[in-house]
């Protein structure tokens, strides 16, 4: 009788321990998708290759999009699926490092934050939909990189780099990471940053904020660091720093 009663007390726990693992295994994600990096309120991309990929909606419930990917030779490439109102499906490549996505107040619209580096390679690329629901794809920071160049001439750096410093002044290559839409679905708040790399110098981390137009990437405003965080610092994933003025000097060094 002590066997059976063993047995049973046995059984019972193993049949316990198995509703419990099941539970636990039900409150799991299916597919382990991370946090935004940039845009707070952004949703972190599907780059886990699972068969149903979790679908980003915007805000009107119409739209919706899915990130694809293909393995070849082990190597995954990944795209975006964007299923617009009318329910058609268009594929576009998307630019690799792509990380999180935000869509427009308006579902007009949405960007797409990304990094090729811990500290360096950051881009937004924005993505439309217009009258006849095809979407484009486009870049609009070119403007504000150019306004950077201005703002933070990397030939006037000290202990900067005279040859790369010509480079950068007619192909920048800044950081530009978008924190949020403004109400109306023109345009993005932008965070600008000469990379944290000694390549650059005294100007190296100096920080800029942009509200860019997504017709043309023209800037609408421009804030200082400090503007940018007091004005912007919610809708940021991390602490915006404030750096330290730059330093400009006559002298630079050749590596």
């Amino acid at each position: 009788m002590r066997f059976i009663t063993g047995s049973f007390c046995t059984l019972l726990l193993a049949f316990y321990a198995l509703v419990y693992a099941v539970s636990v295994s039900a409150e799991k994600p299916e597919n382990d998708v991370g946090r935004p990096i940039w845009a707070k309120n952004a949703t972190a991309l599907d780059l886990t290759c699972q068969p149903h990929s979790r679908a980003i909606r915007s805000p009107d419930r119409l739209s919706s999009v899915i990130v694809t990917c293909e393995l070849k030779a082990g190597e995954p490439t990944y795209r975006l699926r964007v299923i617009t109102a009318d329910h058609h499906e268009h594929e576009l490549p998307m630019t690799e490092g792509s990380n999180e996505l935000l869509w427009a107040p308006d579902s007009r619209a949405f960007f797409v934050n990304g990094g090729l580096g811990a500290s360096s390679g950051f881009f937004v690329d924005v993505f439309q939909i217009d009258a006849a629901e095809r979407v484009m794809k486009r870049t609009i920071t070119r403007p504000a990189q150019m306004d950077m160049v201005k703002s933070f001439p990397p030939c006037k750096a000290w202990n900067g780099d005279e040859q790369d410093c010509l480079r950068t002044a007619r192909h920048p290559e800044y950081n530009m990471s978008a924190l949020a839409w403004t109400e109306d679905s023109s345009a993005i708040y932008v965070i600008g940053e000469v990379p944290c790399s000694s390549w650059y110098g005294g100007i190296m981390c100096q920080v800029l904020g942009y509200e860019l137009a997504i017709s043309d990437g023209h800037v609408v405003k421009r804030l200082s660091a400090r503007q940018a965080k007091q004005q912007w610092g919610s809708f940021a994933a991390w602490d915006i720093r404030i750096p330290d003025p730059p330093k400009y000097g006559p002298a630079h060094v050749t590596w």
